[in-house]
């Protein structure tokens, strides 16, 4: 079958590959995690059609091997806890900073707008604001040969001059592959996108 709608139909079994290899193992690094706003609204990376049979897919028809996977879910990992990490005593270049590293080009302008926020900023500052994010649950949503997301739940402390409170929150993290590591190429509340 070469067909659009047979290789689309194709991509459910993949997935199910996908989980199935990577439901036993552990894709939580232990590092921390967190976020600001949506970053991008940019249309998702292209990805070259393949087939995989509609069975369980064994893990060499996969498009990048478990290790691969492993060091993309690690980056959202770490990706997320820096986005949701901040302190009102933070300027918006230094976590820019720890951000960019991570993050594809494409994905800068979107971050730039996020650390800028004036309202967000003066709050902060206001209440005296300081988070800091952990990961508490990485899972692969979507695979496919040219990116991979992976859906990253975080656990938020904010401490301030009201005391402490906590949420969790979670983001969709779409990686494309970049030589031979990954790139963050968006980051999205997981009910809003990346899907």
């Amino acid at each position: 079958m070469t067909s659009r709608a047979a290789l689309a139909g194709r991509a459910a079994g993949l997935l199910a590959a996908a989980a199935l290899l990577c439901g036993g193992c552990s894709l939580l690094p232990r590092t921390a995690a967190s976020s600001p706003a949506p970053a991008s609204t940019s249309a998702r990376p292209s990805a070259a059609a393949s087939s995989w049979p509609a069975a369980a897919a064994p893990a060499s028809l996969l498009p990048f091997s478990a290790a691969r996977l492993q060091a993309a879910a690690g980056l959202a990992g770490r990706f997320t806890a820096a986005w949701d990490s901040w302190s009102w005593r933070q300027s918006p270049a230094a976590w820019l900073a720890v951000l960019r590293p991570m993050a594809a080009a494409s994905l800068e302008p979107a971050l730039a707008q996020a650390a800028g926020d004036r309202g967000v900023l003066a709050q902060r500052a206001a209440d005296r604001e300081t988070a800091t994010a952990t990961v508490t649950a990485l899972a692969i949503r979507d695979l496919t040969p040219g990116s991979v997301t992976v859906t990253v739940t975080a656990a938020q402390v904010i401490t301030g001059g009201s005391g402490t409170s906590r949420a969790s929150a979670g983001w969709a993290v779409t990686l494309t592959p970049e030589g031979a590591s990954w790139s963050v190429w968006d980051i999205e509340p997981a009910g809003a996108g990346n899907s």
